[in-house]
């Protein structure tokens, strides 16, 4: 029997799966984890189609009645639980699987304070009381484990404890350390690399019509599939304009004019317009440290900007590009947990600044 040949899935992660199901060594409980855009989700399906795939050759065959339905949440033993507002209401619940069910892929569409609450979880104890309704894999699948509540989390725990026979458990998240102790030690943990520039066309192109080369978006999104596909549907040309503005700000201590451009997005997008144009900010200078190490413009992720991307890096030669990334990403993670936005961006333009080191004598920077 093959395994996940029809599957883009990272080697690692393919080779242990298939020799646990060769093998029938399947563990009880896995925990997915690594940074967000890495497939997580969508391998949690694949496993349970390959639990209950009909095929005698490959599985999953994606083509048997259960592969069909469990692409599109429609069978009875795969339940899909994810962390939720209180008082969300059961059409939104089905709004958001229709989303999974269309591109795995795609982050869930969820922006209010949320968690796993203790009623999903006793839900999910009286369900797991009862063997498999076709007699295969009963498969839950929690997304977002960090958010459990602490009383859900505790409760959990007895299930995790005492599981039904053909009964997996795969709980999924990106932050192992948010993860309590007496959860993460039963569970069997499973490592998610990034996908590479070619799985990840295979994966944008199944679910995409896209006629562009997609490697300067994988870059700009940091290999984060749930971004590349949030981006895929938007115009970055504005923002790009806005972050060289910045950036020539910046080089001069031109700070009244920072505020400038500051007030121009708070006014018109909030939070989500400062973090897209952090990640861009974050592109312009990885782009900085590629032209510095090797003038291969293939790499760019800005290449409508290639040029003024030069004279900047030939401008700084002792820019501490390292240290100005660290610091966007703490502005981002600020901002994230509702920081001041404005103030965060007048304290990363002063920090950035300080990190340029001398510029050579030329006119214009950039």
């Amino acid at each position: 029997m093959e395994y996940f040949n029809r599957v883009v899935v990272q080697e690692r992660v393919k080779k242990l799966f298939a020799n646990s199901l060769q093998n029938g060594r399947l563990a009880h409980a896995y925990l997915f984890y690594g940074d967000e855009g890495r497939g997580k989700e969508a391998f949690a399906l694949h496993l349970a189609r390959a639990l209950n795939c009909t095929s005698e050759e490959e599985r999953p065959c994606g083509e048997c009645p259960n592969c069909k339905r469990i692409t599109h949440f429609n069978h009875p033993d795969i339940k899909f639980i994810f962390p939720a507002p209180k008082n969300i209401k059961h059409e939104q619940v089905k709004q958001i699987i229709q989303v999974k069910a269309n591109n795995p892929y795609a982050a869930l569409p969820l922006t209010d304070s949320k968690n796993i609450s203790i009623d999903a979880i006793r839900e999910l104890k009286e369900e797991a009381k009862f063997g498999a309704f076709e007699g295969g894999y009963r498969v839950i699948i929690i997304t977002g484990a960090e958010y459990f509540s602490r009383e859900a989390a505790n409760s959990f725990l007895k299930l995790l404890e005492e599981p039904p026979d053909k009964f997996l458990i795969i709980l999924i998240t990106p932050a192992l350390h948010a993860m309590l102790d007496t959860i993460r030690s039963r569970c069997q943990p499973v490592y998610f690399p990034e996908f590479d520039d070619e799985q990840i066309e295979q994966i944008v192109r199944q679910y995409e019509e896209v006629k562009q080369d997609i490697r300067p978006l994988t870059r700009m999104a940091h290999y984060n599939l749930k971004r590349i596909f949030q981006m895929l549907h938007t115009d970055y040309s504005e923002q790009k304009k806005w972050v060289l503005e910045f950036i020539r700000a910046v080089a001069v201590e031109n700070y009244f004019h920072v505020n400038e451009l500051l007030e121009s997005i708070q006014s018109r997008r909030g939070q989500q317009a400062h973090l897209e144009l952090l990640n861009l900010l974050t592109g312009w200078f990885t782009d900085t440290l590629h032209l510095q190490l090797d003038e291969n413009f293939d790499r760019l992720i800005n290449i409508d900007f290639a040029e003024p991307l030069r004279k900047f890096s030939k401008s700084y030669p002792q820019i501490k590009v390292s240290e100005i990334i660290e610091r966007i990403e703490k502005a981002h993670k600020a901002i994230e947990g509702n920081a001041h936005p404005v103030i965060t961006w007048m304290n990363l333009a002063i920090d950035i600044h300080g990190l340029l080191g001398p510029i050579r004598e030329l006119k214009e920077a950039i």
